[in-house]
Order: C-alpha cells, then sequence, then structure tokens
C-alpha cells in the first residue's frame, strides 16, 4: 500500500505524543499505587490478576532472569507487596501472591486504568470504539513484525 505524502511525519508526531502519554501516566501511576517502578508495577499486576504465582512464571512474563527478578521480589516482601513462600506440592517451587499493600497497590492499579479507559473511551460512539480497539489492535501487530 502506498503511503501518502505527509502522513508518515504525522504518524511518527502522534505515536510519539500517544508514547509520551502513556508514559506519563504510567509514572503517575506508579507513584500513586506506592512508589513503584514499572517492574514492580507490572509484577504487582501480573500477581493480582493470576493469584499466587511460580516465580519462573513471573520472569517469563518480564523476560528477565531468575536473579533479577529475586532481587526485586525481595524488595517487595521486605516493603509488604508481595508474600513469598514454598510450594505444597514440590518444596522446590517458590510462589508468590500479594501482600496487604500489593493488594492496594492492585486495586489502585485496576481503579486508575478503568478511569483511563472511561476518559478516552466515554465520548465515542460504540462503533467508534470498536473501530478505535480493532485499529489499536492492528498498529501493535503492525509494530511487533
Amino acid at each position: 500500500m502506498v503511503v501518502e505524502a505527509g502522513n508518515e511525519e504525522k504518524f511518527i508526531s502522534v505515536m510519539f505524543n500517544l508514547s509520551s502519554a502513556i508514559k506519563s501516566e504510567s509514572e503517575h501511576c506508579c507513584k500513586i499505587c506506592g512508589d513503584l517502578n514499572e517492574k514492580e508495577l507490572f509484577i504487582i499486576t501480573f500477581i493480582g490478576e493470576k493469584g499466587s504465582v511460580k516465580m519462573s512464571d513471573i520472569a517469563d512474563y518480564i523476560q528477565a532472569p531468575l536473579s533479577t527478578l529475586t532481587t526485586i521480589v525481595d524488595k517487595l516482601v521486605t516493603n509488604k507487596f508481595l508474600l513469598r513462600y514454598n510450594s505444597n506440592d514440590d518444596r522446590r517451587v517458590v510462589k508468590v501472591e500479594l501482600d496487604r499493600k500489593g493488594k492496594a497497590s492492585y486495586k489502585e492499579f485496576k481503579n486508575r486504568r478503568e478511569i483511563m479507559a472511561k476518559k478516552v473511551l466515554d465520548h465515542l460512539t460504540e462503533t467508534e470504539q470498536a473501530t478505535l480497539i480493532a485499529n489499536l489492535a492492528q498498529l501493535v501487530t503492525s509494530i511487533k513484525l
């Protein structure tokens, strides 16, 4: 398909602005969720969605070595965001779940995510919402190619 003149620059500009807005929202969310960094918030969100999770599953999710994850989880356990324990089925398997502060952070993150989605989608018709979501999914696929 041929790209119309000027559309490349418009696209790059819009993508930069979108990326900047997402980064700003992410930083704000990290702050209100307990002064976490992005990786820590990703981990808390993953565990919040899955429940009790093996350390190896988290390492796969954040694409980090287990040694790096251990350092991050140690900090989150010390700060009462996570609980770590050995599996009852296999003592060699280490599992993690949300502690009190982790549950509060996850709840705040979900609330913030809903607010953002409503802010973006509220002024669109159902058809426009579906189109936007489909176009964003297509954009993600195109970028990953």
